[in-house]
């Protein structure tokens, strides 16, 4: 009888860790980049535990890390700038990072709340946040690119997008 229910144990988790990873994919299969959605989901072992509100809880957090990874580059980003156009640069990027930050933790609240809609705007607006960052960047000379620009990609054109789609899933149901 032990054996018995060892074995069934076994199964059910089996299942369920397979739907579970059919839910990551279902939904990286609708994300804009699927390779990055599944990578994404894929370095952290908790996904496949996870229904899609978790997913979207997740989603959320690994914004949250990208940003405050992003945020904690700027110390030593502002050591190795000198000229006064660069510096000024730095200290509107770095608030447009703290600006989304803030939202992406509303958003977290939001979500955790299951007020979807209004996660998914606080996303949008923390992804605006460090999409402003680029465009100071842009106007006047010299124009440059920000020393964040990998992590600028890496919020608004891969963590943003996934988020998008776990929550329109959510708010869909």
């Amino acid at each position: 009888m032990a054996i018995m229910l060892v074995l069934l144990v076994g199964f059910l988790s089996v299942n369920v860790s397979e739907a579970a990873s059919e839910l990551v994919k279902r939904v990286c299969e609708q994300s804009n980049d699927n390779g990055y959605c599944l990578a994404a989901f894929g370095s952290d072992p908790r996904s496949d535990s996870l229904g899609l509100h978790g997913l979207g809880i997740l989603s959320i957090q690994m914004n949250i890390i990208a940003a405050q990874d992003a945020l904690d580059k700027f110390p030593d980003l502002r050591k190795n700038v000198t000229d006064e156009v660069g510096q000024r640069r730095l200290a509107v990027c770095q608030s447009d990072f703290e600006t989304a930050l803030k939202k992406f933790n509303e958003a977290f609240s939001a979500a955790d709340k299951k007020a979807y809609s209004e996660a998914k705007n606080l996303v949008s607006d923390g992804g605006n946040s460090v999409f402003d960052c680029r465009s100071v960047y842009k106007w006047g000379d010299p124009v440059a690119d920000p020393p964040v620009s990998a992590d600028i990609q890496k919020i608004t054109n891969n963590i943003v997008r996934v988020i998008n789609t776990v929550l329109d899933m959510l708010v869909g149901k």
